[in-house]
C-alpha cells in the first residue's frame, strides 16, 4: 500500500540555526501537501514523512531530526509551496 520507491534523488534537507529558531528547508519535488506529515516525539525529535503514490516517480521520504532541549517543538510552523517545505522550530 505504501510507496516502496526511494525518494527522488534531488530531495534534500538543510538546517540553519539562529539564536531565535531552527530553520529547516526540505526539498520535496513530486510530493503533495496532503501527503506530508510532521510529528514530534519525546519533545526532542521532529519526524518528517512524505509519500507519493504516483504510478511513475512515486516515492517515500522520511527523516528524524533530533534537537537540543532549547527547541520548542510545541510551536513548530511549516509551509509547503509544492516543492520546498519550510519548517520553523522556535528556540526557548
Amino acid at each position: 500500500f505504501l510507496a516502496t520507491a526511494p525518494p527522488p534523488a534531488d530531495s534534500w534537507i538543510q538546517v540553519e540555526t539562529t539564536p531565535q529558531e531552527y530553520r529547516l528547508n526540505v526539498r520535496l519535488p513530486g510530493f503533495k501537501r496532503d501527503a506530508i506529515t510532521l510529528a514530534t516525539k519525546k519533545r526532542r525529535i521532529l519526524h518528517v514523512v512524505a509519500d507519493s503514490w504516483e504510478k511513475e516517480g512515486g516515492g517515500h521520504f522520511e527523516r528524524r531530526i533530533s534537537f537540543g532541549y532549547d527547541a520548542d517543538l510545541v510551536c513548530v510552523r511549516a509551509e509547503f509551496d509544492g516543492e520546498m517545505l519550510r519548517i520553523i522550530v522556535p528556540r526557548r
